[in-house]
């Protein structure tokens, strides 16, 4: 079971109606869906940016792109095609860095391996957006649900810190 519903088309057909001059319902909830697991996933594959900053910018450039009705859901999955934008913006702002002189704590020199298209970085984008998705969904349920202090302790004790029933039971 995934841990965010699959995006469904109509959602992205209001979002492009409304990134066109309606109201901003789909948008608050696409932003409620997405932004914690892409926080997360910025966090994953790039330590040098702020993950506010990124997706921002990404937010930036999928308006523009469902405004245009741009996305073709045909050729990917919108998941797929959100990771690439992650992806690509992360690669626009280590290029933007070089070229102006800034500060970088990483050069573009440093990342070819990083950043270069492999045979298997589509399983390893996939496997880091799913960790992400699981993280945002985790702290989802342990801060914003009506869930018992206990059970919240009892959860952090086994499956995040790893100790054995015996030990959560002590």
């Amino acid at each position: 079971m995934s841990d965010f519903p699959s995006t469904s088309q109509t959602l992205l057909e209001k979002l492009a109606t409304e990134a066109t001059g309606g109201g901003g319902a789909a948008w608050s909830r696409f932003f409620a869906l997405y932004t914690p697991a892409m926080k997360r996933f910025v966090q994953m594959i790039d330590h040098n940016h702020d993950p506010d900053d990124v997706v921002q910018q990404v937010y930036m450039h999928l308006v523009k792109i469902l405004s245009e009705r741009r996305y073709n859901a045909e050729k990917s999955q919108f998941r797929s095609f959100l990771k690439m934008l992650i992806r690509r913006q992360l690669i626009g702002m280590y290029r933007h860095e070089q070229s102006h002189g800034a500060d970088a704590t990483v050069s573009l020199d440093d990342l070819p391996d990083t950043l270069a298209v492999q045979p298997d970085q589509g399983v390893a984008l996939d496997l880091v957006w799913d960790k992400a998705r699981h993280d945002a969904a985790v702290e989802h349920v342990l801060t914003k649900t009506a869930l018992s202090a206990k059970t919240k302790a009892i959860y952090r004790a086994h499956v995040i810190e790893g100790n054995s029933a015996e030990e959560v039971c002590k």
